[in-house]
């Protein structure tokens, strides 16, 4: 495997338990760039708090499939979580960030003729994933008060992640040769 036109195939058809080194690498920075886009933040009315990392989730599930997304969501906004101070809802975020990527991932390459379309139906269902998940994880830890303020901020960093995400994973998918 030469150059960087194939690492899109390449990490689109890694195998998990087998991983090479390229393929770590990758997922590395990917965890990294998501945990630094997740450290962007403004602290919201309750518990939690607005950040980037949706950008950075839905730009590499949007380019590099639905493991690499999962994964670098995954890990890199539960690892934020614990950094910040938010230790009690890194679970949670593992799994619905993770889940989040992994959707997003998974629907945008299904069906290469409508990519555009394809990319923004992706980051809708996984959005609304991440809002219900997280809504269901505040009414479980806080209260269903809180609920609909926070949805507003889920909401916010999905339509700013997308807005941001789709133009980024077009320029990656040029720079790539797709």
């Amino acid at each position: 495997m030469e150059g960087r036109e194939n690492i899109q195939d390449h990490l689109k058809k890694m195998k998990l338990g087998k991983l090479d080194t390229r393929s770590l690498s990758f997922l590395a920075l990917f965890i990294a760039f998501t945990s630094v886009a997740t450290y962007l933040h403004i602290p919201g009315p309750s518990s939690s708090y607005f950040n980037l990392g949706e950008v950075a989730i839905y730009t590499i599930a949007l380019t590099f499939g639905a493991k690499a997304g999962g994964i670098a969501g995954g890990v890199g906004s539960a690892l934020m979580d614990i950094i910040l101070g938010y230790s009690i809802w890194a679970p949670f975020t593992f799994l619905i960030k993770g889940l989040e990527g992994l959707i997003v991932g998974k629907i945008a390459s299904q069906q290469q003729d409508k990519k555009f379309d394809r990319k923004i139906f992706a980051i809708i269902v996984g959005g609304n994933v991440m809002i219900l998940g997280y809504a269901l994880a505040k009414a479980f830890l806080l209260s269903w008060a809180v609920v609909l303020p926070e949805i507003g901020i889920d909401f916010a960093q999905m339509l700013i992640g997308g807005v941001l995400a789709i133009p980024l994973s077009h320029h990656l998918d040029n720079y790539f040769g797709k």
